[in-house]
């Protein structure tokens, strides 16, 4: 088959959030089973093309599409890694961006108005220029596409696009005529959307007529939602099938979406997202970026001892409060140096509403109140208050707590390979990829049971609790801090074993690509499309 991957992200060539590694490792391993791919992206002032074997720039003039009321001239750039192709769309838009999605603290500088951390305020711009280029590259390609996957709501449009293109050309509409679009729903929740504000923005935006953005109004009936737009003419997937449960039932918040899609008797198919275990695999310290080797598979936890070791030596003991080690990383709280058999408890990731920290924090408290041989461990970034909230808990139990206030990616490994367990309260969760990355470090999750957490095997892969407050958090983590304790080190190791060996097993993106998203390109091409090996 012949696939297009539309992203406004890409692991190592330009990273935001979680699309990176989907659009990344999707594509390598459709590669590595024998199918094309073409990856479609902006060119931004943060790509680094340093990682592309090949980068070249196309010769063969560029491509012009209209949104806004101006014309907008598109080089193309060519690339390769992995047997990945690439085309990157340059223009002004895309290219004096400093991030993908939000503005720098350097952009801040040459302009107050544009807050670090605030979405682009032209974003409704740079994804409209950006989705008609992908459609509008027919006239550069040789060959059509079998599938377009559109990850994620900034290229949610694309079928749209296509569809409005093919009735106005028939050239267009011979070439697309056997494509067929899967978009895929990374977050349905309040902010990740990428909607116009009205009907006027959205026509002023896209140039779609007023019948075909009627059809996406959201059930406000004011804002115009992409994915709306897209569910009359795509496969709509989302990252998990209880996030897709979620999403149909309107238990989670989507605001409006849900709505939307059930008015349209829209049904949504959840395909759980994979990760690279190779990536992260602690026998592989030039991968894991831990400090030593260990196999959880293999109960080999030598390694994973002397990585707390040498963590709380050299990273969070008092004298480390003022320690430069981590650029951008501020620590509160430490950690005293072990006594005895304490159990260590640790969240990694971003420090928002959605990822339950206040709830984490008022659990936190209460353990540690509890006068239990247990260490906390924090590490992320996000709203203030919640940061906070997590600094002043570390202050507040010094010793037993301990904040890393920002982001490095050994440091935020290395916090979860020292803990016995990892902790994640979210109160809604697509997918999740940091409960896996646990158990690979051999690290038991303790989960609330939302969305794509409920990949957890509760009491065989970790642990699922179900009312997310701190009370019942803090009874969770109490009883197996308690069993942990009691029962000896070992009482978890075949639980653990277990864990890492069925990740490695189930949630390879080899195995997904393979054994979920295969069968659903070709379900959709039916016994017409194209084959290629």
């Amino acid at each position: 088959m012949r696939i297009w991957v539309v992203s406004r992200e890409y692991a190592g060539i330009a990273e935001a959030g979680g699309v990176k590694n989907v659009s990344c490792s999707l594509s390598e391993s459709l590669v590595k089973l024998g199918h094309e791919v073409i990856v479609f992206m902006p060119c931004y002032a943060c790509t680094d093309f340093s990682r592309l074997e090949t980068c070249t720039e196309d010769s063969d003039g560029g491509l012009e599409v209209n949104s806004d009321g101006r014309t907008f001239k598109i080089c193309c750039r060519n690339g390769t890694l992995g047997g990945v192709k690439f085309v990157f769309f340059e223009n002004a838009i895309f290219g004096e961006k400093q991030a993908v999605y939000t503005y720098t603290k350097s952009e801040e500088k040459i302009n107050p108005c544009h807050c670090h951390g605030m979405g682009h305020a032209d974003s409704p711009l740079i994804n409209s220029v950006f989705q008609k280029s992908v459609v509008a590259y027919w006239k550069k390609s040789g060959s059509a596409p079998d599938i377009i996957h559109c990850q994620d709501a900034t290229a949610a449009l694309v079928p749209t696009f296509m569809e409005d293109l093919c009735k106005r050309s028939p050239d267009a509409a011979d070439f697309y005529r056997n494509t067929k679009c899967v978009v895929t729903i990374h977050n349905a929740g309040p902010g990740y959307h990428h909607d116009f504000a009205s009907l006027d923005d959205a026509a002023r935006f896209t140039g779609l007529p007023e019948d075909v953005l009627r059809s996406g109004l959201s059930a406000t009936g004011r804002t115009v939602e992409p994915f709306l737009l897209a569910s009359s003419t795509s496969c709509i997937t989302t990252v998990s099938p209880e996030y897709a449960r979620e999403i149909e039932l309107g238990s989670t918040d989507t605001a409006g979406l849900s709505e939307g899609f059930r008015n349209r008797g829209v049904k949504i198919l959840g395909i759980t997202n994979g990760i690279d275990v190779s990536r992260y695999s602690p026998q592989d310290k030039t991968c894991s970026l831990l400090p030593f080797e260990y196999n959880p598979e293999k109960k080999d936890f030598e390694g994973k001892l002397l990585c707390r070791k040498d963590f709380l030596e050299k990273y969070a003991g008092p004298e480390c409060a003022s320690s430069s080690i981590f650029n951008d990383i501020e620590q509160y709280g430490h950690l005293d140096r072990e006594k005895g058999e304490e159990i260590y408890i640790a969240y990694h990731g971003r420090v928002v509403s959605q990822k339950g920290i206040s709830v984490l924090a008022k659990a936190a408290d209460i353990l540690l109140g509890e006068k239990l041989p247990v260490r906390f461990i924090f590490i992320g970034q996000g709203q203030s208050d919640l940061e906070k909230e997590l600094m002043q808990l570390s202050l507040k139990h010094e010793g037993k707590s301990i904040y890393f206030r920002g982001y490095d990616r050994s440091l935020s490994r290395m916090c979860i390979a020292v803990s016995d367990f990892a902790v994640f309260p979210s109160f809604f969760e697509p997918c999740g990829l940091e409960d896996m990355i646990a158990q690979i470090f051999g690290t038991i999750p303790v989960a609330h049971a939302t969305g794509g957490l409920c990949k957890i095997i509760d009491d065989e892969t970790g642990f699922l609790y179900k009312n997310n407050t701190p009370e019942e958090l803090a009874a969770t983590l109490y009883s197996l801090v308690k069993i942990k304790y009691c029962a000896g080190g070992n009482i978890f190791n075949n639980m653990i074993s277990f864990a890492a060996s069925y990740v490695r097993k189930n949630f390879s993106w080899l195995h997904v690509a393979e054994n979920s998203y295969i069968p659903l390109y070709e379900s959709l091409i039916g016994s017409g499309g194209k084959k290629q090996k």
